[in-house]
């Protein structure tokens, strides 16, 4: 997700999610979450206490961003 400019954020309970979605939403970001089972670090750590989602970000491109790159 990188080439994309997508930045993990961290990880969380899938309980407090939407909070979090809708915090990164009102300061202006993209928000995708992605469940730790897809996760392929060798660290397993998110997989101890299961139940978690990764919260990944990116700045949306706003009009004023565009005209810079035409």
């Amino acid at each position: 997700m990188a080439e994309e400019k997508w930045e993990k954020a961290f990880t969380v309970e899938k309980e407090r999610v939407e909070e979090y979605v809708e915090l990164y939403r009102q300061m202006g970001y993209e928000v995708k979450v992605v469940d730790v089972s897809t996760c392929n670090q060798d660290c397993g750590v998110c997989y101890l206490g299961g139940g978690y989602v990764e919260i990944w970000i990116r700045k949306e491109a706003s009009e004023s961003d565009d005209e810079l790159f035409e």
